[in-house]
């Protein structure tokens, strides 16, 4: 095809040279010049819109190699006529000077084409960080899958916490239990189930534990009966409830029967009317990590748990006991409010543990035997004390890779990327389906416009890099083919 038309051009102008002499005054464009006596070089699509016109001399068709060139993308297609004996030695001759309309015209006409074409890709560009938003958000919001597989793990050591630590109070050097008195299992949003917590708890230097899962006393029950059936004579458990909303987190030890939640924020008397129906039940109602409800958050600056009881009215109200060690942070005025109320109010420590990890505190108790009860009665006559190592035991494990993270956490880093634009806080969450603040969106407009200067930026950057390298090696194949 390509042939048949060379032939066709070449007759033209053999008839008629001086028509094609006379084309290089002319207003009108060629699109399709003939390659004679006149040879010129064209791109079809490309803005290097160049004419080189030889001399009048015409190089035979036997004595001319066509090339055509297909550039990666469709954009140009280019037609060159390389003269073998016809030409200069020393490349292409530039011919006569083009007239400055015809500049003119070519200037606008390539202008345009790079106008449109940088269009072309920045809108190509913006539909595709579209479709990344599209689906790394939702993936990000709906949770891509933990790292850690922590269904496989095992815990196969020892720690004797008895070893190399004393009982906070000096006179307490008797005691027969080693009590974690919170912790939480896969019922609610701890990652181990009741057999894992049971094993780890034993692991970790522990032979008797509260189990107190949010909102239910389901986990605990679970855990009671793995440990009679596998570990009867290593760890005893008690059930409870971490009783959970915006207001308070509190223990409800020695209950087999889930309480009822209250709003998200209850008012005093229905506090109140909590504590005392855990009484009826025969339970114990113990006021969890008060530090960690008090901490300030950003950006409300607030409490995390807003209009959190005080120590006095949680006395006044009927509570049993403080949570004075959370995992390793010691609640020193907790502790000291229970020494100044110790006919009345008993200090326990837990782990709270969520997440497999290092152990902070043992509470210490000297019961009559081992049993539930044996040591509910203890707590309840406020008989403890507790062993504290605020560096943490050893050893720790990591729980093996999730493979199935892999396949969906590029997506959801995508989704955090993106997400980064914006600071979205939510608050605490209330374990009741809302949250305990009102939700606050801080978009980074500065960010965003700097994302896109540098997107701009990223494009003309490639742009010429692309053109930069096309010109090389159409150097290239003109010096292999010249």
């Amino acid at each position: 095809m390509m042939r048949a038309s060379s032939q066709e051009w070449d007759g033209q102008d053999r008839s008629s040279s001086s028509a094609a002499s006379r084309s290089s005054s002319s207003n009108h464009v060629s699109l399709e010049p003939p390659v004679t006596q006149s040879v010129r070089h064209r791109s079809l699509n490309s803005p290097i819109d160049s004419i080189h016109e030889t001399k009048e001399e015409h190089a035979p068709e036997s004595n001319s190699v066509h090339i055509r060139e297909s550039v990666i993308g469709g954009l140009t297609e280019t037609n060159h006529a390389f003269h073998r004996g016809g030409g200069p030695p020393g490349g292409w001759d530039n011919g006569p000077a083009v007239p400055a309309h015809r500049r003119r015209m070519v200037f606008k006409r390539n202008a345009l084409w790079w106008l449109l074409h940088f269009i072309q890709v920045l809108v190509l560009s913006i539909i595709v960080i579209l479709l990344l938003v599209a689906v790394g958000v939702p993936v990000s919001d709906n949770g891509v899958p933990q790292p850690g597989d922590y269904t496989k793990m095992e815990f196969d050591w020892k720690t004797d916490p008895r070893s190399y630590l004393k009982p906070m109070d000096s006179n307490f050097t008797d005691y027969n239990v080693l009590l974690d008195a919170h912790m939480h299992t896969t019922y609610s949003d701890g990652v181990l189930s009741p057999k894992q917590a049971i094993d780890y708890a034993i692991a970790n230097g522990y032979n008797a534990v509260i189990v107190t899962d949010h909102q239910t006393v389901a986990g605990s029950i679970a855990a009671k009966k793995y440990a009679e059936k596998h570990h009867s004579d290593q760890i005893t458990v008690i059930t409870g409830m971490e009783y959970t909303c915006c207001r308070i987190h509190m223990n409800l030890i020695g209950i087999n029967k889930s309480v009822a939640v209250t709003p998200p924020f209850p008012s005093d008397d229905e506090l109140r009317d909590v504590i005392d129906k855990v009484h009826d039940m025969g339970g114990l109602v113990i006021v969890n990590h008060i530090p960690w409800s008090n901490a300030t958050m950003l950006p409300w600056n607030d409490a995390r748990l807003p209009n959190n009881p005080t120590r006095e009215q949680l006395l006044d109200w009927g509570v049993d006991g403080f949570e004075v060690v959370n995992q390793n942070t010691f609640d020193l005025r907790s502790y000291q409010f229970v020494q100044e109320n110790s006919d009345r109010l008993v200090a326990l420590t837990g782990s709270d543990m969520h997440y497999p990890g290092s152990s902070y505190a043992w509470t210490t108790i000297n019961a009559e035997n081992r049993t539930a009860e044996a040591i509910l009665d203890e707590i309840r006559n406020r008989r403890t004390s507790f062993l504290l190592d605020a560096s943490g035991t050893r050893p720790l494990q990591l729980a093996p890779y999730n493979k199935n993270y892999f396949k969906y956490a590029p997506w959801g880093l995508i989704g955090d990327y993106f997400y980064g634009y914006a600071d979205k806080y939510t608050g605490q969450y209330s374990f009741q389906g809302t949250f305990c603040q009102n939700e606050v969106l801080d978009t980074h407009g500065t960010m965003m416009g700097w994302f896109v200067l540098w997107l701009i930026v990223s494009i003309i950057v490639l742009e010429i890099l692309y053109w930069f390298f096309r010109w090389l090696l159409l150097l290239v194949a003109h010096a292999i083919h010249g």
